[in-house]
């Protein structure tokens, strides 16, 4: 499948990412965890998104005050909204793009001291209700933190959702894989914390734009279709979903007997109608989507690369599995990431076998499969050396460890002198307190 521009091509996937992301029900924050060498690309995209004639659906805002305290934090972001706000009122904007003035001012007598976010959910509430009283289009205020230590990103985003906010309000974080400073809040608010993970691949990119010919007939049509998709899918417009997913599915099955890779599209095609009914809470809908999902990569595995048939092989159960798991399917929902688990092995995707297996584990627990609990997590632990250092710590690999020092029948498989013979490296002499203090939030949550 050819490409008309692949630098488009990647910022149009990414907006579908954050459409998915801010259209999933219960979800508050959307985390964008990219690589440190994407930052330029990534800056490329939001400024897509504050583009006046852009296909964003969604009013964004993206606010860059530093992070100083958390108290001062949101005083400094409402100053630096209404300063957005008067330059948007004093702009030349196109004849052709409707304009209206922004009357709307910050309240800055609603803080509570016992929530050092209350300031600013408030305000954005009244901000979000100002915009749009009937809440039929989202208010994406996307926040670009220079700097800010895990333990003050953890503590502050956890008392953002501890507020009280609007359905169509969405707050944007951005975090990076090689230092991501968000993994314990998204473990310990997996519905309202929304991780979406850009695919730039600039160096690809740039070969394509070299080797770019004319643009076929046959992906013309299919772009024009998608695009409607994910407009209908932001509209919330159920007939024009279904027109646009059938003409996308009737032109990739045609094209797919010239080029297997097309199978990539249709995989993408019902992975946006499963995450619609998903927000209509159509579980059974969705679950049609998602098994016809599965059944569409596994016909990819005589037909692309490995690598890439049995990525996307695991990216489909492990979906699968995760609406099992919401429909409290819990048998289903572990045998779905285990066949994940299998398919990223394959693939020699460590970090994301690591994250099926621990998924497993977690499931199986809650089957009160305890044993096969235990070899889901064992599975995981021994990945360490296939992660290497930087990836086991930051990463969830932290939580497997967790788990296995709580259950004391893995004594038969993994002793504690072991244990600390392959942790002591990772993490240090004091590892236990270090595993301990992954989680330590988590539990003050729970009690």
């Amino acid at each position: 499948m050819s490409q008309n521009n692949p630098i488009q091509e990647r910022v149009d996937q990414m907006l579908l990412k954050w459409t998915l992301a801010i259209n999933t029900a219960k979800v508050k924050i959307v985390r964008v965890l990219a690589a440190e060498d994407e930052e330029d690309m990534l800056g490329a995209y939001y400024q897509y998104m504050l583009a006046v004639d852009s296909n964003q659906q969604d009013f964004v805002m993206i606010l860059t005050s530093p992070f100083n305290s958390p108290e001062a934090y949101g005083k400094a972001l409402l100053e630096e909204l209404e300063e957005e706000i008067n330059n948007w009122n004093t702009a030349e904007i196109p004849d052709a793009i409707k304009f209206e003035t922004i009357t709307w001012k910050a309240d800055y007598s609603l803080g509570n001291p016992e929530n050092p976010a209350q300031l600013l959910i408030k305000n954005l509430n009244s901000f979000a209700n100002y915009l749009q009283p009937e809440k039929k289009v989202k208010i994406s205020i996307v926040l670009l933190i220079q700097s800010i230590s895990e333990k003050n990103a953890t503590d502050f985003f956890t008392a953002v959702l501890e507020s009280d906010m609007e359905s169509h309000l969405i707050i944007g974080i951005d975090d990076t894989r090689e230092n991501p400073i968000y993994n314990t809040l998204a473990e310990n608010y997996p519905e309202e914390v929304y991780t979406i993970e850009p695919d730039f691949n600039i160096d690809a990119a740039i070969e394509q734009m070299a080797a770019l010919g004319n643009p076929t007939a046959t992906e013309t049509p299919y772009r024009a279709n998608l695009a409607k998709l994910i407009n209908g899918v932001k509209e919330r417009d159920e007939k024009k979903v279904q027109h646009a997913a059938k003409n996308c599915l009737d032109i990739a099955t045609k094209a797919l007997k010239e080029d297997a890779h097309w199978l990539m599209q249709i995989v993408t095609v019902y992975t946006i109608l499963y995450n619609d009914q998903l927000g209509y809470k159509n579980y059974d809908d969705a679950l049609y989507f998602s098994n016809k999902a599965v059944e569409t990569a596994l016909i990819s595995k005589d037909l692309l690369k490995p690598e890439m048939a049995y990525r996307l092989i695991g990216q489909t159960h492990l979906g699968r599995g995760a609406l099992h798991q919401l429909k409290k399917n819990k048998d289903k929902s572990v045998k779905d990431y285990e066949l994940a688990a299998k398919a990223y092995a394959t693939a020699k995707d460590y970090l994301m076998q690591c994250e099926s297996l621990r998924l497993a584990g977690y499931m199986a627990k809650k089957s009160s499969l305890n044993d096969e609990s235990i070899q889901y997590y064992l599975q995981a632990y021994h990945l360490k050396d296939a992660l290497g250092a930087d990836l086991a710590r930051s990463s969830t690999y932290p939580l497997v460890v967790q788990q296995l020092l709580k259950e004391y029948s893995r004594n038969q498989f993994l002793s504690d002198d072991q244990m600390d013979q392959d942790m002591t490296p990772l993490f240090g002499e004091q590892w236990e307190e270090t595993i301990e203090e992954f989680g330590k939030l988590s539990k003050k949550i729970k009690q």
